[in-house]
């Protein structure tokens, strides 16, 4: 039987920003499906962004959640959350 691998979870400075900035019932919402990658990176809906490898945004309404799994170190480092407004929801992202 395999063993699930528990994830540790991360934040860039920027979602740090990203999280208290946003409203309320978001920011609990996110809070919760953050923690649930911990146990299950890709969950469904998740969905890899195209030519930035090992990076996925979960869509909340009109929020994005962006994030990098790295499978090495068993992390997932949350790098922003965005409102989408276009492509450029992910340029700059690391």
């Amino acid at each position: 039987m395999a063993k699930l691998m528990a994830f540790r979870l991360r934040y860039t400075d920027a979602a740090r920003r990203d999280l208290i900035n946003l409203p309320g019932n978001y920011r609990q919402r996110l809070r919760r499906i953050i923690e649930s990658l911990a146990g299950q990176p890709r969950p469904h809906g998740a969905k890899e962004l195209r030519e930035r490898p090992d990076r996925y945004r979960i869509r909340v309404d009109r929020w994005r959640l962006i994030y990098r799994i790295d499978e090495a170190d068993g992390v997932v480092l949350v790098l922003r959350v965005r409102p989408k407004t276009g492509p450029e929801t992910y340029d700059e992202i690391e």
